[in-house]
């Protein structure tokens, strides 16, 4: 209720200095009405009928009595006006509406990518556990059967270490096939995880890490959960590693229009050129980018030296809880 009345208000000063734009550039009506349009159509797409429909009608009260009778002789009234005025809303709905649809079109598109990745991914492990790691268990019968002929000497010692190194070689294989079929966090909270991550990070004479949290937390799908996951590590990774900070602070928002991740600290900053381009070599700002690009996220970096960084991480909640409850 709240943010449609300030979506509703927003409408209103909006139409109010096109209104005083107009009179100042004494602008024909078919461009003011053009202008209306595009206020109408943006708080439509924002906010909710009642609101759409409130500024709507303002916009035809400006159009049909406060602009035509400017344009009009004395006297005179056009025939067409109420026609004009239905025409405006019209076309301003319809706008809408396609805008919105096209929108849910690219959202269901995400949603598609997001299912094959999990469904790919799934592929991929289920083989590496049916042929790789079964095949590797089957040479390690044969290994060790040769152990047990071998008589006690620096040979079988030998071979028990190369032995228990396949082991755990074969332990941490069953564990990245594990991941590959669930996820790369082990909770479906932000919060829980991106603190974990203060905690690897940060050491004696670290930063301490301050995660907030505004609103309720929502599931998210697997794939971009470990997006945004991937972008927050890399993100905390420089500030507790390059940033030399005192401070930082991770502030994950859960909107029902939007999932937004703010990570800032206070330390040294990063050159203007490299958080254009990034190191030679290095690919942690670009894979940032890139990671968000691919779940149709808008990544902001901002920073200067000497001042800190923010790194400012939204997601459309369309996309992000699109698929809520299906996460596993």
């Amino acid at each position: 209720m709240v943010k449609a009345a300030g979506q509703f208000v927003f409408g209103i000063v909006g139409l109010a200095l096109i209104t005083f734009a107009a009179r100042l550039l004494h602008l024909q009506p078919g461009a003011i009405s053009l202008l209306y349009l595009i206020v109408v159509v943006f708080v439509s797409l924002r906010a909710g009928l009642a609101s759409s429909v409130g500024v709507s009608l303002v916009a035809v009260v400006c159009l049909h009595y406060y602009f035509l009778p400017l344009f009009s002789s004395a006297g005179t009234k056009n025939p067409l006006a109420i026609v004009a005025a239905a025409a405006f809303l019209t076309t301003a709905w319809v706008i809408t509406a396609m805008v919105a649809r096209v929108r849910k079109l690219t959202e269901a598109q995400l949603t598609v990518r997001f299912e094959e990745r999990l469904a790919e991914r799934t592929r991929i492990a289920r083989e590496l556990h049916d042929t790789l790691l079964q095949s590797f268990q089957g040479l390690m019968l044969h290994f060790q059967a040769v152990d047990d002929l071998l008589p006690a000497g620096k040979a079988k010692e030998a071979l028990e270490k190369a032995l228990d190194r396949a082991d755990q070689a074969i332990v941490e294989g069953r564990e990245a096939i594990q991941n590959l079929r669930s996820s790369t966090i082990v909770t479906n909270e932000l919060g829980e995880a991106i603190a974990a991550l203060g905690e690897e990070f940060g050491g004696n004479g670290s930063p301490r890490l301050r995660v907030s949290m505004e609103g309720t937390p929502r599931e998210l799908h697997p794939i971009l959960r470990d997006e945004i996951y991937r972008i927050a590590r890399e993100a905390l990774r420089n500030a507790f590693l390059h940033s030399q900070a005192g401070k930082i602070e991770a502030d994950i928002t859960y909107d029902a229009r939007l999932l937004r991740l703010r990570i800032r600290d206070d330390g040294m900053g990063i050159d203007r050129k490299l958080l254009d381009t990034g190191r030679d070599g290095h690919w942690g700002l670009r894979g940032m980018r890139e990671r968000a690009q691919q779940i149709g996220a808008q990544l902001d970096i901002w920073s200067e030296t000497g001042a800190g960084t923010e790194v400012d991480l939204r997601v459309p909640g369309s996309v992000a809880y699109g698929t809520e409850g299906n996460a596993r």
